[in-house]
């Protein structure tokens, strides 16, 4: 699995093919194939046989352009490899290039109007997206990374000093993006200003927390949000905890097993989703309404929803020792010593 992470991200593709000495097909790993793996408990070491797609579509060498998107469009795939007679690897069809699609129709919105309680005194005159990470106002980095990835549509909701963040980003131009600004007069909670958004999105839309540093690839998210047919999706990250003690299993007073500090891996919510633009009709308007209410109420209406997990760095800026951390581990910071599983797909 790690050789064919660094294979999709050094394409930029969301697809790596295996072949033989040959260069004959033998399979598929597609981004949505390892992070499918990766929910279902399994390892970066897991050998490529154990999940790859060993009988991928193809299309024949010499297919019309027309015929391949017209192919990929109507079977809901974004790769198709294209094989000579031989079975021989020639080139892959790639949806989102056939299309040449604009990423701009996806907008964002940022969830910038928390107040900062927990990183206190720092927040107490400055909004918290305004912190420096990195030698840069926290806000500055999660707008260039979004600009970065074709994503320059971006709302922000603001509230507490949030004309301090306006006065800071103005229209966006400087970025390379557009800003508009949902201005709340009270706590409306992590998705109850969506209700307040000036004009309804005509396509899928992210909605990320102000105080998340990610290399996550969102482009991928959309994919993994198309190919599932998903009409939300929350990006989850694993949290692994470690007991610092023996536990002892118990069961009637009986002592039936120990475990020497036993660790416990979970999935959490990493504050970063991707909504169909549906959904709105679910959200009450102009009343205090959090993600997890939302998310709740999607799956009362048994509304198909996903998971999507992040194996690039991610980092929530929410206390004084995430802060310290950031300036120190998150790639691009000036004193950044490296971390693990950090960097994203071109």
């Amino acid at each position: 699995m790690r050789a064919a992470i660094e294979a999709i991200d050094t394409s930029g593709l969301k697809i790596a093919i295996i072949t033989d000495e040959d260069r004959r097909l033998l399979g598929v790993v597609t981004d949505g194939d390892i992070r499918r793996t990766l929910l279902q408990g399994h390892g970066l070491e897991t050998p490529i046989r154990e999940f790859m797609n060993a009988k991928p579509r193809t299309a024949h060498w010499g297919s019309d352009k027309k015929v391949l998107l017209s192919r990929l469009r109507h079977e809901q795939i974004l790769h198709m490899p294209i094989v000579d007679d031989d079975g021989r690897i020639r080139d892959l069809a790639y949806l989102p290039l056939l299309e040449q699609q604009s990423t701009h129709l996806n907008e964002v919105v940022i969830m910038a109007g928390g107040l900062g309680t927990r990183l206190r005194p720092l927040t107490e005159k400055v909004p918290k997206p305004l912190i420096s990470v990195g030698g840069r106002p926290l806000i500055d980095t999660i707008v260039d990374r979004l600009v970065a990835q074709g994503l320059s549509n971006i709302t922000l909701c603001v509230n507490y000093l949030g004309h301090m963040l306006e006065e800071h980003l103005g229209d966006g131009s400087r970025y390379g993006a557009r800003f508009t600004y949902v201005r709340e007069d009270k706590r409306m909670g992590t998705a109850g200003a969506l209700s307040l958004l000036k004009q309804r999105p005509g396509a899928p839309f992210f909605v990320m927390n102000g105080d998340i540093l990610t290399s996550v690839d969102l482009l991928a998210m959309r994919d993994f949000h198309q190919e599932n047919r998903s009409v939300a999706t929350m990006a989850v990250n694993n949290f692994s905890y470690e007991v610092p003690f023996g536990v002892v299993e118990v069961s009637d007073r009986r002592i039936t097993g120990l475990s020497e500090k036993p660790q416990y891996n979970f999935l959490v919510n990493a504050g970063i989703y991707l909504f169909e633009p549906e959904v709105l009709d679910h959200v009450p308007f102009d009343q205090f309404f959090d993600m997890n209410s939302f998310f709740d109420r999607l799956i009362e209406l048994d509304k198909p929803i996903v998971a999507f997990p992040v194996r690039e760095h991610w980092l929530d800026i929410g206390r004084p020792d995430d802060l310290e951390r950031a300036n120190t581990t998150f790639p691009g910071s000036p004193d950044a010593k490296g971390s693990p599983g950090s960097g994203s797909a071109a």
